[in-house]
């Protein structure tokens, strides 16, 4: 009776064995020649700020913004999104930065856009990113030859106020 006890635990942990093996032999899913990037460079936006509650930064803010956007291969189109703050800076805490949830929609025309969500950070009450500071989100979908996209994007403001959005999808 005790060996096939013995038995039946030595089966199970060859085969959890195994399937450990075997999904560390398996391709991680970005690995080279499964995904394709490219870049979109945004205007500097027109921004909405819209305060929610009081004076100053304070949850549930939000910000409004639209953008012109092009890319190196003859893209144009429109990038429209909105932040809302989920944490603003505490000098009790230390905490310095302000959170926020965005949702951002990469319309490149003839119905092909790419649908964005994530969170990002900005140094105090600042309405832009800080420069030369990449923040990923969330490819989340498409539509047009983007439909079923996912990925992420890199977002990076430059010096000059213009943004660098480099995507990197997933080919399935």
């Amino acid at each position: 009776m005790h060996v096939h006890a013995g038995m039946r635990a030595l089966t199970a942990v060859a085969a959890i064995g195994f399937a450990c093996v075997g999904v560390g032999a398996l391709p991680p899913a970005q690995a080279e020649g499964r995904t394709h990037t490219f870049v979109l460079t945004q205007q500097p936006p027109a921004l909405h700020p819209v305060d929610a509650d009081m004076p100053g930064a304070s949850v549930a803010d939000a910000v409004l913004y639209e953008s012109v956007i092009t890319g190196d291969h003859g893209e144009n189109g429109l990038l429209t999104g909105f932040l809302i703050t989920a944490d603003v800076p505490d000098a009790e805490t230390g905490d310095v930065d302000a959170d926020r949830l965005g949702q951002l929609s990469f319309d490149l025309g003839g119905g092909n856009m790419l649908a964005v969500i994530g969170e990002s950070t900005y140094r105090g009450e600042a309405v832009e990113m800080t420069p030369s500071a990449p923040q990923l989100r969330a490819v989340v979908g498409g539509t047009g030859t983007f439909i079923g996209s996912r990925g992420q994007v890199a977002t990076t403001r430059n010096g000059d106020g213009t943004y660098r959005h480099e995507f990197t999808l997933l080919d399935d």
